[in-house]
C-alpha cells in the first residue's frame, strides 16, 4: 500500500478522534462527568492525591475529594488522614514512586511509560538508519513514532493535569504531521 497525503491526514485525524470517542464512551457509561462537573466516586480517572481540595468555611478548613458532590459525606480530620494513611500503607511503592493511589492510576502510568518508550525509540531508529547510510537520515518511521508517541503523551499529561508537558508535546505535533505530508509528497489525485 502506497501512502499518500490523504492517508497521512486520515491517520492524524484518527489520533485526535479516537481519544474523543473514548471519552464520549466513558461519559455515556457514567464513568466521567461532563467538563466542569465532578464524577461520581469510586471511579476517578485522576485518582491522585493532588485531586483533594481544601475548602475554607467560616475560618475552618475541611478536605473534599474532587469526585465528591454537594451532599456527599464529608471527611473529618481523622478520616482524611486515615484515608491518606490507608492508601500509603496499602500501596507504598505506588504512592511514593508513581504518585498514584489506585490500580487505575498504575495503568495510566504504564500508558505514560509506553508513550515515552515510543517517543524515545524514534531516536534509536533514526540513529540506526544514519549509521547504515553513513550520513544523517531521518526515515518516515521516525515521524510516525513522533506523532504516535506525542499523541499518547498529550493524553497522559491531560490525565496528570500537567500543562507544561502537554504544551511541550503539542508544539511538535503539527511539525510531525507536516513532515509526513512532505514525505508522502503528492496527493492521491496527483498520483493517478
Amino acid at each position: 500500500m502506497k501512502l499518500g497525503r490523504k492517508n497521512v491526514a486520515i491517520a492524524a485525524a484518527l489520533l485526535l478522534i479516537i481519544p474523543a470517542i473514548g471519552w464520549w464512551a466513558l461519559l455515556e457509561l457514567g464513568y466521567v462527568g461532563t467538563p466542569g462537573t465532578p464524577i461520581d466516586p469510586p471511579f476517578n480517572l485522576s485518582d491522585r492525591i493532588a485531586t483533594i481540595k481544601v475548602i475554607e468555611e467560616g475560618g475552618e478548613f475541611r478536605a473534599q475529594f474532587d469526585g465528591w458532590k454537594e451532599g456527599d459525606p464529608e471527611l473529618t480530620d481523622e478520616e482524611f488522614f486515615g484515608e491518606l494513611y490507608k492508601r500509603q500503607r496499602d500501596l507504598p511503592w505506588i504512592f511514593d514512586v508513581l504518585d498514584v493511589t489506585s490500580l487505575v492510576g498504575v495503568l495510566w502510568v504504564f500508558f505514560g511509560f509506553a508513550a515515552q518508550a515510543i517517543f524515545a525509540g524514534r531516536m534509536i531508529i533514526q540513529w540506526r538508519a544514519s549509521e547504515k547510510a553513513g550520513a544523517s537520515v531521518v526515515p518516515p518511521i521516525f515521524w510516525w513514532m513522533s506523532l504516535i508517541g506525542s499523541s499518547m503523551l498529550m493524553i497522559y499529561f491531560i490525565w496528570r493535569k500537567e500543562i507544561v508537558g502537554f504544551l511541550g508535546q503539542s508544539s511538535g505535533w503539527f511539525i510531525y504531521i507536516r513532515n509526513l505530508w512532505f514525505i508522502y509528497g503528492k496527493s492521491d489525485s496527483e498520483e493517478r
